[in-house]
């Protein structure tokens, strides 16, 4: 497969950070109305399924990307943000798991597990945007 320029790796960062950005309200908005009890399980693993599917298919399109040698340490930064952040679908959907086995012990702690991790790619993704926003500002 033929590589990208240095823009069109910028440009398909940006799209892969601004999916994720969507995906990550849309798993919010699904923690919220599980924890005020608006959601029955079932559809919550439904929806969360779907979201899944969502970030793997943002994270295959993105890793299919041969970016150029110069940006070769921001593709894999992407990548392994994209990684933390299915890791947090992954804890949530543990969670939810716990919660309706009736786990009572096991499920404060995936869900505090799950606010971390979604945490850390929401700091990660904002230092990665910030990134290539100003790489893609510049005239070069």
């Amino acid at each position: 497969m033929f590589g990208v320029t240095k823009r069109q790796l910028l440009k398909r960062s940006k799209e892969a950070l601004q999916e994720t950005g969507v995906q990550i309200l849309s798993l919010r908005q699904l923690m919220n109305q599980e924890a005020h009890d608006d959601i029955r399980t079932i559809d919550a693993h439904r929806r969360l399924d779907m979201l899944r599917r969502d970030v793997e298919e943002t994270f295959s399109k993105y890793q299919k990307i041969n970016p150029p040698s110069e940006c070769f340490h921001l593709h894999h930064e992407i990548l392994n943000g994209l990684i933390l952040f299915y890791g947090s679908i992954v804890s949530y959907s543990e969670y939810l798991q716990a919660k309706e086995g009736q786990l009572e012990k096991e499920f404060p702690e995936l869900f505090r597990k799950t606010n971390e991790t979604l945490q850390k790619y929401q700091e990660l993704s904002l230092k990665l945007s910030l990134e290539v926003d100003s790489k893609l500002n510049k005239k070069n």
